[in-house]
């Protein structure tokens, strides 16, 4: 299953426009298998050079690195390139704290693009598939963006003033609480505009409370909070409902980019 040109130019961090005008539907397809090869080889990269980077081995680290940036060339990820060479020459001498916290930011920002490849490619499912929709005019939650809110579930409060952060200084009112059972609560009170969910919570994880919220006929859209980006457990989160995902650590600019995305699309709607 391929992707069309409009999907490929909206994922972020792909830099396409005006080469993908070059491409017969043949060379099209070989880029698209390229994408889906990226998706299922990055969990596996990911996990190499985070063992590298916890027993200090700067060979490895540097090898895979060089593997990471020649899978995201192949995708014509230029920026991440970059990044992805930057580090690799910072590797030797590093200090050891500098270089996780750079490296983690780094895999987050790669992380989100192999998730936005993978929705793109959800959304071309058959619609028994269950593929994320937005509300439509007339819905619950549509309204101005001034008037927008967000509910944020995660179990880690440092998580939930990184999100605050973000989707406060995009213009956006913020709630933020802790478990699935405080979030059950405060839609009795309060009907949010989009749900944040982080999936691994204790007692209630994020795909439980996302059925729950189902339940409560909520139809405000559901983002997930994952670290998880194999095709599966992104596959389960969309059938249940999810609209797009934010990859943990948190990066502000993605978190806004994303929420602003899924209100813009609303209001469109609502047109």
């Amino acid at each position: 299953m391929n992707l069309s040109r409009e999907q490929l130019l909206s994922v972020g961090n792909l830099k396409l426009s005006g080469w993908l005008d070059g491409l017969n539907d043949h060379l099209l397809n070989v880029y698209c298998a390229t994408l889906s090869d990226f998706v299922e080889d990055f969990p596996g990269i990911e996990a190499d050079l985070k063992k590298a980077l916890i027993i200090g081995d700067s060979g490895a680290l540097s090898y895979t690195l060089s593997e990471l940036s020649e899978v995201l060339a192949n995708i014509h990820a230029e920026e991440l390139v970059r990044e992805c060479e930057r580090i690799r020459q910072s590797v030797e001498g590093a200090d050891p704290v500098t270089l996780e916290a750079g490296l983690t930011a780094f895999l987050s920002v790669v992380a989100t693009l192999s998730v936005d490849i993978q929705v793109e490619y959800h959304k071309n499912e058959d619609p028994a598939g269950h593929p994320p929709q937005i509300p439509k005019a007339g819905e619950p939650g549509v309204g101005e963006d001034s008037q927008k809110s967000v509910l944020a579930v995660d179990d880690i409060p440092i998580t939930l003033n990184m999100l605050r952060s973000a989707i406060t200084n995009a213009g956006y009112k913020f709630n933020g609480v802790t478990s699935g059972a405080a979030a059950l609560d405060f839609i009795t009170r309060f009907k949010p505009d989009l749900f944040i969910l982080d999936i691994e919570m204790p007692k209630m994880n994020g795909f439980e409370l996302a059925s729950k919220l189902i339940a409560a006929c909520q139809s405000a859209p559901i983002v997930f909070l994952t670290g998880n980006t194999t095709r599966d457990y992104l596959m389960r989160a969309i059938r249940l409902g999810a609209v797009d995902f934010i990859t943990k650590p948190i990066n502000a600019d993605t978190v806004a980019r994303k929420v602003q995305k899924i209100f813009a699309g609303k209001k469109a709607q609502a047109k």
